[in-house]
């Protein structure tokens, strides 16, 4: 799964797969292909953003990052993949990066994303609202907002839910698995693909940057 593509092993990624997890440029694999990301690019609309990135993290740095931005008990999601497999869309923050290389976890106010590095190490990246990042993190814009994307309710996910539980899609060669459509009440149809809410960081000059996966704060 990258970010430069989408693809894993040859087959097209769901649209918020973890793909583009600790890319510092524009998360433009991410957007959809058709008009439902218009947005009013009006001076001031929207809320602060922050974007940050930091290198040569462990696995146990990564995973103590994530309990900092994510507290226990915090509502958040979390999606994990490798090369050739993509992890079920889980509740929570995961208890193990073993067997991924990349990932990403959301809650209401933030999104990390992560990639590993050929010496073993994590390279993150942070999406969150305005205030100081994560320490030892290196800021990758400024004056960026947040906003919702005019007529677009959230990201679709791929396949339709099979009598096995599972998501379904001709294209792909194996179902995926949506756990947290249910435990965190994800926006989904009985007989059709769940979505993703998700915001829209802009940068000053009202171009979208960075596209922050985000849970509701409903219970």
């Amino acid at each position: 799964m990258s970010g430069e593509s989408g693809e894993v092993a040859g087959q097209r990624a769901p649209d918020v797969a973890p793909g583009a997890t600790a890319a510092e440029g524009p998360d433009t694999a991410a957007l959809p292909t058709d008009a439902s990301l218009r947005t009013d690019a009006a001076a001031g609309a929207g809320r602060e953003a922050v974007a940050a990135a930091r290198d040569g993290l462990a696995a146990a740095d990564l995973l103590a990052l994530l309990t900092g931005v994510f507290p226990p008990g915090a509502r958040a999601a979390h999606w994990g993949a490798c090369l050739d497999t993509i992890g079920p869309l889980a509740a929570g923050i995961p208890a193990d990066l073993t067997g991924w290389t990349e990932g990403r976890a959301w809650s209401a106010r933030a999104e990390l994303r992560w990639q590993q590095a050929s010496d073993g190490t994590y390279r993150a990246l942070y999406l969150g609202e305005a205030g100081a990042a994560p320490a030892g993190f290196t800021l990758l814009a400024a004056d960026l907002r947040a906003v919702v994307a005019a007529d677009a309710p959230g990201l679709l996910l791929w396949g339709a839910r099979g009598s096995d539980g599972q998501y379904h899609a001709a294209r792909l060669p194996r179902p995926l698995d949506y756990p947290a459509v249910a435990s965190l009440g994800l926006a989904s149809a009985d007989s059709g693909a769940p979505s993703v809410s998700c915001e829209l960081l802009l940068g000053h000059d009202g171009a979208v940057r960075w596209v922050r996966l985000a849970l509701s704060e409903e219970a």
